[in-house]
């Protein structure tokens, strides 16, 4: 017999669950266990550890690899060994080849995505995919420039829209939500906050900070202890010396550690129920090991930082002002070089204590939100 039965609106992928809100309004945690999946409107699957770990390690090769690949390269040649011309190579062959992975991987979540009761077609994500697709090429084959060579920035801006849309969306097919990101609604980012979720967005900006500043204060001082380390700065390292290109990777950089190393992570093992240490130390390692470049020893500073990132998103579920914090950090060094990191990790924590007080002196009932009828 028919259902007939009115049927319940579906939220489409930027949308909260009520769960979600509530925990990201009061700073509680709360496990993506209990939430409804944004696509099917239905409870999430069943994760395993090892299905978890199956996904996430898909997604830190495809997206990641090629620079660790590039990383461990540079560790041989900074203890003196040659590596061929064509290991050299390897990294920004595989990063071509981890995004056509990633893109058709995500052509198929569009494709196969459930669309109950009517929802839109996929014609406009299929256009805005191929759109992305096609600017990478184009920027590739130097299509953009009179010498025919890349860019190096219409490209890395349309990688960020893959890589972030298909965490998005690998995520929401199995029930997990990544706190607002959304590329069809962006404007969602700039709806109005309530005061309590303001003062947590600026007390997980200034603690990020804060712990960027230190990673790096410390990368300064083990770079002194005996052992391979970089020769000259990152930008050189990363074959992005000009201004325009750096900036552009420096986005990237940012906004795919967070998104991919540290939301993803940590949403995805704690739906499976994994120990926060463990889920703490995934992160960390998935953010230091691209960053053997580095050098060894500099390259541990980076463990803390993986180690911070990942609780402060275990603990509050925002991503973007991680994104942020990781972003200014990276746009006010390439820009004016940093100023004494101590001095700036002191404001930071300052910033910290401000905030923190900031979220104490919200008022009970502005913590929390009524739940939508409907």
């Amino acid at each position: 017999m028919p259902d007939n039965t009115a049927p319940a609106r579906q939220p489409d992928l930027a949308d909260l669950t009520h769960e979600e809100q509530d925990a990201g309004a009061t700073g509680a945690h709360s496990t993506d266990s209990t939430s409804q999946s944004p696509i099917t409107g239905r409870p999430p699957v069943s994760w395993s550890a090892a299905r978890a770990y199956v996904l996430v390690l898909t997604l830190f090769a495809l997206a990641g690899g090629p620079h660790l690949t590039g990383a461990v390269a540079a560790v041989v040649q900074q203890s003196g060994a040659e590596v061929p011309v064509e290991v050299l190579r390897v990294e920004e062959i595989g990063r071509l080849v981890g995004l056509a992975g990633g893109g058709v991987w995500l052509l198929g979540l569009i494709l196969t995505r459930p669309r109950p009761h009517g929802m839109e077609r996929p014609l406009r994500q299929l256009t805005v995919l191929v759109g992305a697709l096609a600017v990478i090429v184009a920027d590739e084959a130097g299509e953009f420039t009179a010498d025919r060579a890349s860019t190096q920035i219409a490209g890395h801006l349309a990688e960020l829209v893959v890589w972030v849309w298909l965490c998005v969306e690998v995520t929401a097919r199995c029930g997990i939500t990544l706190q607002r990101l959304n590329l069809a609604r962006p404007v969602r980012l700039f709806r109005k906050r309530t005061k309590a979720e303001r003062a947590q967005g600026e007390l997980v900006f200034y603690a990020h900070a804060a712990a960027i500043c230190a990673s790096v204060f410390l990368m300064g001082v083990l770079a002194r202890l005996p052992g391979p380390v970089l020769k000259g700065d990152q930008a050189t390292a990363a074959g992005v010396p000009d201004l325009g290109p750096h900036l552009a990777h420096a986005l990237w950089s940012a906004t795919v550690e967070e998104v991919l190393a540290t939301a993803v992570v940590v949403a995805v093992l704690t739906a499976a129920r994994r120990p926060l240490w463990e889920v703490l130390l995934v992160t960390a390692l998935m953010r230091a090991l691209p960053h053997l470049y580095l050098g060894l020893w500099p390259a541990l500073a980076v463990l803390p930082l993986g180690i911070t990132a990942g609780w402060l998103y275990h603990r509050y579920r925002r991503v973007i002002p991680l994104i942020l914090a990781h972003a200014t950090y990276n746009v006010v060094n390439i820009l004016f070089g940093m100023p004494p990191l101590l001095g700036v990790c002191v404001i930071m924590l300052a910033g910290v204590g401000w905030s923190w007080l900031e979220t104490r002196a919200v008022p009970p009932r502005s913590r929390s939100r009524p739940a939508s009828r409907g």
